[in-house]
């Protein structure tokens, strides 16, 4: 009995913690998905005229609450350059807000990723994944969705 307790303790915590990690993420889909790529294939842009091929967004990443130190933000670049590759992207453009500039007694940042899908090496079948998109997402927004 005190075993089953403590595992069922124990997979409530890990449950908790995975809730926590998963809870300052906001996904907001532009475009279809691809298959998954490796982190270390996605380019991470800072500035738009580092962007040299075409493009287009396959969505928009937020990455809230995190603490303005380096490390900290740098494992939020990491985190979402993560989720970016498992969405297919080939890049992301990355930006950030910071909650001091409006003068936040106890600043965080929010990181403010766009995933990139270059328009250069899409098959047909994914142009026009990319177009059907286009064509739902305007339908859902004229009916209110």
């Amino acid at each position: 009995m005190k075993k089953t307790f403590l595992i069922i303790a124990l997979c409530g915590f890990l449950g908790a913690c995975a809730g926590v990690n998963q809870a300052n993420l906001d996904w907001i889909p532009i475009g279809p998905e691809f298959p998954a790529k490796t982190a270390a294939e996605v380019e991470i842009f800072t500035d738009r005229a580092q962007i040299t091929r075409p493009y287009g967004n396959l969505g928009l990443l937020r990455i809230k609450n995190l603490n303005p130190d380096r490390d900290s933000l740098k494992r939020g670049v990491q985190r979402g350059r993560k989720f970016v590759a498992a969405k297919g992207g080939d890049a992301l453009f990355l930006g950030q807000y910071n909650s001091a500039e409006d003068g936040a007694p106890n600043p965080k940042v929010t990181l403010i990723i766009y995933a990139l899908k270059y328009g250069d090496n899409l098959t047909d079948a994914d142009l026009k994944a990319m177009q059907d998109f286009e064509v739902e997402g305007a339908l859902n927004s004229s009916v209110g969705f």
